[in-house]
């Protein structure tokens, strides 16, 4: 045999024996199970919700171990490539919460929880690496959303039936029933209505005071969605522009559904920074937090304090100035996440230096904006999540940090690398002389 039909012979796939049974393929694609994965994580208290109103009682610790669940899933998918960069920033990253919690001498599971979430998921998108395949995943969860949003709107009495959300959040520890303000017929929040005071602000006339809620069981999940939704639609190439536009009509007809005063500012922003900003500017977006801390430290010192008191309005400049108020409370250590007493509830950047300190904040933020982003794509995105951040954290406490929403926007952040990892297949070869910055 000669050098030629030898090299002929070798490139051939080989072929199976007939006693050998074949390599099985796997029972769903990367597709099916990655819309499985983005489906359940922003759908699972919807079920669990379900399980409580019909089956049985479900507590915190079930609901725990639904979201480690949803992260198991992504296994498979992360075992494919190893990334140097997260493992040692989630290793640094639990360093620094173990110094913290032996000096406090006390341990905060929800913090390292908080961090999981977003180092899997990010680890899960770089891996995937396709940014059609997020495409149709979130295509499918916004259908899901959408087709379960409005049942509630139509059928409101049903819904509530079948998801009595007041007394799943009872039983899983997030409300306490004593509390007249959240004795409800309607069994939803205090926020699933508008108070005849406040009224709706989108469309009030049509939809009345109901704030729609869907999968996510609050309007304020509803709204973050809904905000990922439009920030992923506008941060594709003026050519592409077809393709976002599907994400960001739904991310209006959500948005005026939950009636959500948060993504409606920060939808409307993100247009700006769309129509206005390009190229290098772009990167002025990593001053985005400082400016907000900046401008909540000088509404605080501008708005007198109400100390031992509840704030009478709950509207913007009543969560500006609890927000300024407690930043301007912090000494040193308490930048340090020591000595902590307080719960911050509508405070979120207060609440993230409390769980995880200052040092940890800025070495995340650090490693956030040096991710390779190599299209302006990504770049684009990137900027408008650190609005969305800069924003989120002004005003809400903890809802950044809910895998409903989380799990969404770093999945897509590490999509946005658009470096995929090899599949180790049958019939599928590795690419010879891939470069890849991550390592694998």
């Amino acid at each position: 045999m000669n050098s030629s039909s030898s090299k002929r012979y070798l490139d051939q796939p080989i072929a199976s024996a007939p006693w050998q049974p074949a390599m099985a393929r796997p029972w769903l694609s990367d597709q099916q199970w990655v819309s499985l994965i983005i489906v359940a994580s922003v759908s699972y208290q919807a079920l669990l919700c379900f399980i409580n109103s019909v089956l049985m009682p479900v507590s915190r610790p079930l609901l725990g171990m639904a979201e480690a669940v949803i992260m198991l899933m992504c296994l498979p998918l992360l075992a494919r490539r190893l990334l140097p960069g997260v493992l040692w920033l989630g290793a640094m990253a639990a360093a620094m919460l173990c110094l913290v919690w032996l000096i406090n001498q006390q341990v905060t599971i929800k913090s390292f929880r908080d961090l999981a979430i977003p180092l899997c998921f990010f680890w899960l998108g770089c891996n995937i690496g396709q940014l059609a395949l997020a495409d149709r995943a979130l295509k499918l969860a916004i259908w899901v959303i959408l087709a379960m949003g409005l049942f509630e709107l139509w059928f409101l009495d049903y819904y509530t039936q079948w998801f009595d959300i007041f007394n799943y959040y009872v039983n899983v520890g997030a409300l306490n029933p004593s509390v007249d303000f959240f004795m409800r017929e309607d069994r939803l929040l205090g926020n699933g209505m508008r108070p005849e005071g406040i009224g709706r602000t989108l469309l009030p006339q049509l939809l009345g005071p109901h704030r729609v809620s869907s999968v996510f069981l609050e309007p304020i999940a509803l709204g973050n969605f809904a905000t990922l939704c439009a920030a992923w639609g506008l941060c594709r190439p003026q050519q592409e522009w077809r393709s976002g536009v599907f994400f960001v009509l739904a991310a209006i007809v959500m948005m005026v559904l939950c009636d959500s005063r948060f993504a409606l500012m920060t939808v409307s922003a993100l247009i700006l920074l769309r129509l206005v900003v390009r190229g290098a500017l772009l990167n002025l977006c990593v001053l985005a937090p400082f400016v907000a801390i900046a401008a909540l430290l000088c509404i605080g010192l501008l708005i007198p304090s109400e100390h031992g008191e509840m704030m009478v309005s709950d509207d913007l400049r009543g969560r500006l100035s609890y927000s300024g108020w407690s930043l301007l409370e912090f000494d040193l250590p308490q930048l340090f996440g020591i000595g902590h007493s307080d719960s911050y509830f509508d405070e979120g950047y207060a609440h993230s230096i409390a769980s995880f300190g200052l040092p940890l904040i800025l070495l995340l933020w650090c490693s956030f904006w040096l991710l390779p982003f190599t299209t302006e794509r990504g770049q684009r995105f990137r900027a408008m999540v650190s609005i969305y951040i800069a924003l989120i954290l002004c005003i809400s406490g903890t809802s950044f940090f809910a895998l409903k929403t989380a799990g969404l926007l770093w999945f897509l952040v590490g999509c946005s690398l658009q470096n995929p990892a090899a599949k180790n297949c049958a019939g599928t070869r590795r690419p010879l002389n891939r470069s890849n910055r991550y390592g694998e």
